[in-house]
């Protein structure tokens, strides 16, 4: 067997194989051996059909699956003689036979080849992540806020920081309405009446709570803002908008106090000092979690910086269609348009195929990590992961394995199991730096 490999681009490979003629007529010969055994043709008994009479009868079937078998075996031969590590064939093109011969082009999506660098002494830097009294503090305040019971201001009060407002708006881009720009679903952006608004620093849209301190019942006031960058419509983001405000009543919170009946009331039988330790415990727990996802990101940046190489282009572009699709439908929920969506076509596809090479080429090098550590998911880590998801979705472990075998979402599980093993290699033998403390996630009784 005569075989060509041509090493192409984008980790793709033309594979030319020409197969003798004396196995072309040797699998010929069992296939029509087979049929000639098995077919039932009537005024025939079975296994008595003239050879020539089962030619002319299966003549289409029998050169498909002829032909279907010498390519196929002889293209497994081709790969494992030639030591091609390959993901799948993009495109099968049969050449012409010459005296019998067999002949075949096909163009072969591999997987790239690069040797994995050194993945143990990483250097990566996290934020350090201590609870301090003062975030238990905060925790606990934030609850007073949450069962604080509203009273109307004194008569003439102007509102001050921590108070809450009722308040119509409308808000204009350009001198345009926002509520011509952005999708239905986020109108409550773009106008609003009786909002009951508490004024505080973090609150609506950065700065505009500022902007209305001192503000008095009846009074309006125009309030510019600059919109986020990130976690609002790409349509207003990082851009001018103007609120015409009206404020309505003033009301004024009134916050239990911080004693033992508080605790009771937040969880049930538990006195103060007890609150704080349960607050301390579970914010202890996330910022563990925290830690180790802010550690499994720097590692792999640091082995991601290391090393470049060439990426199968139609893996790349699978990854980034799935990606666009992730986006569309979160978008289209979000309440935007197809008019809108293809407006924003260009940045949406960018975005994909930028964030698609990143992880392709990550999973590429966690699997090699996988090869090299010889790690195995167990049954035990399938038991903890659905747990989790369980956990998560509020559900059974029975009902979210059920609805995993549905679409073959067990080997997903235990792909992403694998994957994070691999990535907890890296954290195990990482040289960790931390950088100054900075404050903890919202924790929650």
């Amino acid at each position: 067997m005569n075989i060509t490999v041509e090493k192409l681009p984008n980790c793709m490979a033309s594979l030319s194989v020409q197969v003798p003629a004396e196995k072309h007529t040797a699998a010929r010969n069992a296939i029509l051996a087979n049929y000639t055994k098995n077919a039932a043709i009537p005024g025939f008994r079975k296994g008595k059909v003239p050879r020539s009479v089962i030619e002319k009868r299966f003549k289409e079937e029998i050169e498909k699956e002829v032909t279907d078998q010498v390519v196929n075996e002889s293209l497994r031969e081709a790969i494992k003689q030639e030591n091609l590590n390959v993901l799948n064939v993009a495109d099968f093109q049969a050449g012409d036979s010459t005296d019998g011969n067999v002949n075949f082009t096909v163009r072969l999506v591999l997987a790239p080849e690069f040797e994995l660098p050194d993945y143990k002494g990483l250097n990566i830097t996290v934020p350090k992540l201590d609870v301090t009294d003062e975030q238990i503090d905060q925790v606990l305040q934030r609850q007073r806020e949450q069962m604080a019971t509203l009273k109307p201001a004194p008569e003439g009060k102007t509102a001050a920081k921590g108070d809450f407002v009722s308040i119509d708006y409308t808000a204009t881009l350009d001198g345009q309405p926002l509520t011509g720009i952005l999708p239905e679903a986020e109108h409550f952006i773009a106008s609003n009446t009786g909002f009951l608004l508490k004024l505080a620093d973090d609150n609506f849209v950065p700065g505009f709570c500022a902007q209305l301190e001192g503000i008095a019942t009846g009074e309006s006031r125009e309030v510019k803002v600059t919109m986020p960058e990130e976690g609002i419509n790409d349509l207003i983001s990082g851009k001018d908008v103007v609120f015409s405000v009206v404020a309505g009543p003033i009301q004024e919170a009134e916050l239990p106090e911080l004693n033992d009946e508080f605790a009771d009331r937040l969880a049930e039988g538990k006195t103060l000092a007890e609150l704080r330790t349960l607050i301390r415990e579970n914010s202890e727990v996330q910022a563990k979690q925290k830690d180790l996802e802010n550690k499994r990101i720097a590692a792999m940046e640091a082995l991601r910086d290391k090393i470049e190489f060439d990426l199968p282009e139609n893996v790349v572009n699978n990854a980034a269609q799935r990606r666009v699709n992730e986006l569309v439908k979160m978008n289209l929920e979000r309440g935007l348009t197809q008019d809108m969506l293809v407006e924003n076509e260009a940045s949406i596809l960018e975005a994909a195929g930028n964030q698609a090479k990143v992880d392709v080429k990550d999973e590429f090098l966690l699997m090699e990590i996988v090869k090299k550590e010889n790690l195995q998911v167990t049954q035990q880590d399938m038991i903890g992961r659905i747990g989790s998801i369980a956990y998560q979705a509020r559900t059974t472990p029975q009902k979210v394995i059920k609805s995993l075998q549905k679409n073959n979402g067990l080997e997903n599980v235990q792909h992403s199991v694998i994957l994070a093993k691999a990535l907890d290699v890296l954290v195990q033998h990482a040289n960790v730096e931390y950088k100054a403390a900075e404050a903890q996630a919202d924790a929650q009784a």
